[in-house]
């Protein structure tokens, strides 16, 4: 039962933070971020990439797979 009681307080805690941003994003006050530019979506395609490259050679020089 101390399962139950912990995931009723953690969806309390929850709701009650989506509750306090939603607030904070609706005031006219709010200044949204920039939107992603061709760069920035370059630049995180291709640390996706490098990471990829570096998690196969890691698995491969591990004798993994």
């Amino acid at each position: 039962m101390g399962t139950m009681q912990s995931e009723l307080s953690f969806e309390e805690e929850l709701n009650a933070e989506v509750t306090k941003r939603l607030a904070l994003m609706e005031d006219p006050a709010y200044e949204f971020p920039e939107r992603m530019k061709k760069v920035d979506w370059i630049v995180a395609g291709v640390l996706i990439v490098v990471s990829l490259i570096v998690v196969e050679l890691a698995t491969l020089t591990a004798g993994g797979m």
